[in-house]
């Protein structure tokens, strides 16, 4: 099959963003800094027949690159989406990026417009499988509806309850926040193992050591019998560095979220640095992109796992990019609290032994409720 579907012509009539932010009764802890509050930027797209898509924008870091990201769609990414007509969602991405691309190298904000791309690209595809009456991952051409599932965003102090509620949610995979010194982070998964036994632990520094910290660590964190260690070093180290991490043995690694582009992501699978890799499509490629380098992943021998912290649409999105690639990997859930996401849409779907069901509806599957978007809406 080929890599991306046909889909039949798409016109839009309206582009909106729609940012929507509460506060939360505990804070994201990790090394480099803290979430203090929830943001989730939305994009609604309507065609020119009324068909409705919905996509989500990346908007967690700095505090408020959320609100600069709205603009851009409003002001730079709607004009052009609403410019002609497309043949498909990837030409759409095509034309969007390739009329910004003066204007990123002008501001210095690649990643902020490719964000915003990223959201619009995802609707037009939610768009696309709604009017075909199919769900995405079918229509995207996955052969199954289900996908193994990982609580993540733990914590080191204090996740006890959360961890209790997740397991009795249906989880039985975790990743916690390290990165903390060793004895914080020894303390942290000592009472990981504890709770959970054997089930699957993986672990997050948030690029917080430098190669020879890194280096240093490996085999200690490695007792604890990592799922993976997740990007001990910053994005933008060199390959050398990446290799010496990889040759060490021990736990995999894992990274991705904070590369951009086919060129960066090339270079690091064909180098074999990671063994999971984390593309986040929120932040780049929606699935234009992103499905057609997770089946490249998949075909390489390494691990294609979903990277997301946000919103119900930007989780489901990544969801039907997992069963539609295929291979062995898990989608990640933020374990904590988040109001936006538990009442835009009613939740996500329940966890039986660790495996989330992809709803049968249309598209994404999911509706945000309107008396949501008002009630979190920013004005």
């Amino acid at each position: 099959m080929t890599e991306l579907p046909a889909t039949p012509p798409l016109s839009l009539a309206k582009v909106e963003p729609i940012l929507l932010r509460a506060k939360i009764d505990t804070p994201v802890i990790t090394s480099f800094g803290t979430i203090p509050e929830r943001a989730v930027l939305l994009v609604r797209l309507e065609d020119k027949d009324g068909a409705v898509g919905w996509g989500e924008i990346f908007g967690n870091f700095p505090m408020h690159g959320a609100e600069n990201r709205a603009h851009l769609v409003r002001d730079y990414i709607a004009p052009i989406a609403l410019s002609e007509e497309w043949e498909s969602p990837a030409h759409a991405f095509e034309g969007m990026t390739r009329k910004t691309h003066i204007m990123t190298l002008q501001s210095g904000e690649p990643g902020s417009f490719a964000q915003a791309i990223s959201g619009v690209d995802i609707a037009l595809w939610d768009l696309a499988a709604r009017r075909a009456g199919k769900p995405l991952w079918q229509l995207l051409g996955g052969k199954r509806g289900r996908v193994p599932t990982y609580a993540s965003g733990l914590n080191p102090k204090g996740f006890g309850g959360i961890v209790e509620r997740k397991l009795d949610e249906g989880y039985n995979a975790f990743k916690i926040k390290i990165g903390f010194g060793r004895e914080v982070d020894f303390a942290a998964l000592t009472k990981m193992r504890e709770m959970i036994g054997e089930d699957a632990l993986m672990t997050d520094v948030n690029q917080g050591w430098d190669v020879e910290t890194a280096c240093e660590n490996w085999a200690a964190y490695s007792e604890f019998n990592l799922g993976w260690i997740e990007e001990p070093l910053p994005a933008d180290r060199p390959l050398d560095e990446w290799r010496q991490i990889a040759a060490l043995g021990g736990s995999p690694v894992a990274a991705g979220e904070n590369l951009l582009g086919d060129a960066q992501f090339g270079e690091h699978i064909d180098a074999k640095v990671f063994d999971v890799v984390q593309p986040d499509m929120c932040k780049w490629g929606g699935f234009t992109k992103t499905l057609p380098l997770a089946r490249r992943i998949v075909a390489a021998g390494q691990t294609y796992c979903p990277h997301f912290l946000a919103g119900p649409i930007g989780v489901m999105s990544a969801a039907h990019c997992l069963a539609a690639a295929g291979g062995d990997g898990v989608l990640e859930i933020d374990a904590n609290g988040n109001p936006i996401r538990e009442r835009l849409t009613g939740g996500l779907p329940p966890i039986d032994n660790g495996i989330l069901t992809l709803p049968s509806g249309p598209g994404l599957g999911i509706e945000p409720d309107a008396a949501a978007l008002h009630e979190f809406a920013t004005h």
